[in-house]
Formats: C-alpha cells, structure tokens, sequence
C-alpha cells in the first residue's frame, strides 16, 4: 500500500513537472505586461550590498512613479487584473512613466554579485535592508532614466515600511519624491490579528531550525516546492477554488471579493517567496509594540547599537508628503494602528479610511473594485511638495 501510494506521488509530481514547464523570470514578468497590449522594458539594478533587482517598467511620457508591492508578494500582483482594473495599467492609461519594483529575494530578483541563493548569508536581510539599499537603487535609477527628477510612490503593506526605513534613515531622499501614498503599511502592526502572527511566540524556534536545516527562504517558488505543487493542484483541478480562497480568509478574514477566475492567475506566481529573517523583523516588532530596526537579542544589540533594544526609526526625519489608506477590517495593519502612524509622521497630507466594512489586507491587490481606489489614487499623483521642499 505504502509503495503504491509513493508510486502514485511520483507519478503525479511528475504530472505536474510537465504541466508547469521551466518558467524563465523575465519571461513571466514580460508576459505579464504584454499579454494585455502594452509595452514593457525590464531594467536590472544593482545595489550597495550586491543584490541585482528586476525593475518593470511600462513607459510613459508623464511623471514616473514607483509602485512597491508587499512581502511575498511581486510587481505582476499589481497587473493580475488586467486593463482598466489593475494599478499599473490604471497608471499607464494617465500617461504616467510607470515602474514596478521587485525587492531582493522574491522570484524576481534572485541575483546576487557575488553570493548564491544556496548561501545562508544571501538571506541575511529583512525589510530593513530592503529600505536602506533596494529602494534607493531604485529611486536613483528611475531618475536617471526618466525625464523627471522627482518621481511618486505608491506602496502596500511591507512596501509602506521599507519607505518608512528609507526615508527615516536616509532623510535626502525625502525630496526626492513629489508624493507618496501608503496602502497599510505595515509599521505600526502592534494590534494585528491575523493567526499569522501566532508565529511570534516562536520566532527562536524557527530560527533554529532555519540554522539547522540551511533553509532560510520562506514560500519561494520552484520545481516540486509547495507553492508550485498548489499551483498545479488547481490548474489541474485537484485543488478547489473555495478552498484556495477558504485558506486565504483563515488569514485576513472573510470578504468574497475575488474575482474567481483570476484566482489561477494569482496562483502562479504569488506568493513570490522572502527571507525568513523579514518575518522575524515583523514578528519582533508585533511584540515590541514598535517600529524598531532588527532585534539581534539583548549581547547582539549591544554590539550592533550600543543599547539593549534596537532604536525606532526616527519617523520625525521623514519629510515627505505622505498619503495613508487603511480599512477597518485589516487584521494585519489595523486602523488604529495607521491613526498612531500618521501621528508619528511630520508631513501627512491625507488620510482614507476605506468604508467598506470588511475591506481586508489583500483588497488592495485583489478586491474587484479595487480599480476605484487605484483611480483616486492616481488622481492624487499631483506635486504635493510644499515650497520649501521646491526649492
């Protein structure tokens, strides 16, 4: 019985080996512009520490701007929709210079100069490092290739705090931005929810066995890894759609928002996989009630910041023009804890607090009117500057 049901695993991964093929990286993120009739460049940026990132961009004449998606999450997230529902077609259609970015560690942006994904050090980041190098490379790259010297950014989620880290640790960068918008960032997470974060009681636990195991890499993409066996499972019609969408809710609460029949679309290539050591930085910060830098433990502290705790970010040094959205229902980036963001933050120009009851964290992404938020949002796309920052 055991060797006929092994049998039966091989023969059904091999099954699904064929019906996935090889998928090149680039290929995807191409085919996730040009599927729906519009141009599409990829543009590789190297930086300071030697990770090489994949920025998407479909061109345009108007202003560029960044959009920044979440963790585990990609640039195509903000393309599944397709035309006249998704953010960077949305974008695209105003005339805006549109760029898509891909932090180090997703599918997208695996290459490092020297290191291997196979090597420990390579994950040795979280969203810190993603603040402090990822997004300036890409921000100097953008306005070296654009017509603008200021550009706008719209981020979601982990997209919002690796803004936060930047802007607050490297405070020229503030004027570089003519506006920012903020979907739940998640900075302030001290009253999230969400089961996931059940995980916090055993953030040592987990790194240990990450240490023992040499897997540092969590829900990445590849032949036979889980995320790609799902994947499979439901293009094959093993796997049901509800119950895919079952298994999301568990997470972010109940909202049936999902258009159904993009549910596979999502699937292939979401989640995009992250370093075990950003949910560590989330984890930690969750139970310190705070928007702190990585938590090393009391002697790494020590070394690391000459204190016992990690400092908070100095979020008085973030200037720039920022705009917030969040919802009452997100059990990850509660309301209440944007509100205390938005006091901790010098220059807030806008609050939305969505009204839709039970609008969750991957709304954003997802909710089939999503494209009414996205529409106000690219309206805002104004210099929100004020004179001193002009000049």
């Amino acid at each position: 019985m055991a060797c006929r049901a092994a049998l039966y695993l091989l023969a059904l991964t091999a099954s699904i080996t064929h019906v996935l093929g090889a998928k090149n990286p680039n290929d995807i993120l191409r085919h996730s512009i040009t599927r729906h009739g519009y141009p599409v460049e990829l543009h590789k940026v190297t930086t300071q520490d030697g990770y090489i990132l994949t920025l998407v961009r479909i061109p345009g004449k108007g202003a560029p701007v960044l959009i920044m998606h979440g963790l585990i999450a990609s640039s195509v997230d903000w393309t599944v929709q397709g035309p006249d529902k998704a953010l960077a077609f949305i974008a695209a259609d105003q005339g805006h210079d549109v760029w898509l970015g891909n932090v180090r560690g997703n599918t997208f942006s695996k290459e490092h100069i020297k290191l291997s994904r196979k090597d420990a050090e390579y994950w040795r980041f979280s969203f810190h490092e993603m603040g402090l190098y990822d997004l300036p490379a890409m921000v100097d790259y953008i306005r070296l290739n654009s017509s603008s010297d200021t550009l706008h950014y719209i981020g979601h989620s982990q997209g919002g705090a690796v803004f936060l880290v930047m802007a607050s640790m490297r405070p020229l960068y503030n004027r570089k931005f003519a506006s920012v918008h903020l979907m739940a960032p998640a900075a302030y997470i001290h009253r999230a929810t969400s089961p996931v974060f059940q995980f916090t009681t055993r953030v040592e636990e987990l790194e240990t066995i990450a240490k023992m195991t040499r897997t540092y890499e969590i829900v990445g993409r590849g032949a036979g890894s889980p995320v790609e066996l799902l994947h499979a499972g439901h293009k094959m019609g093993l796997i049901p759609t509800d119950l895919v969408l079952t298994n999301v809710w568990y997470f972010t609460g109940v909202h049936d928002s999902i258009n159904r029949s993009i549910v596979g679309d999502i699937l292939a290539n979401t989640p995009a996989g992250c370093s075990l050591y950003q949910l560590l930085h989330f984890g930690r910060n969750h139970l310190a009630k705070s928007f702190q830098q990585y938590d090393y433990g009391p002697d790494g502290n020590v070394r690391r910041y000459g204190a016992r705790v990690p400092p908070e970010y100095p979020l008085a040094n973030v200037t720039a023009p920022i705009s917030l959205y969040y919802s009452e229902a997100d059990n990850f980036v509660p309301a209440e804890d944007v509100e205390d963001l938005a006091d901790s933050l010098p220059n807030v120009v806008h609050k939305h607090r969505i009204g839709l009851r039970k609008w969750n964290h991957i709304d954003y992404l997802y909710d089939t009117n999503a494209h009414r938020l996205y529409r106000s949002v690219v309206a805002s796309l104004t210099d929100q500057r004020g004179t001193a920052e002009k000049k």
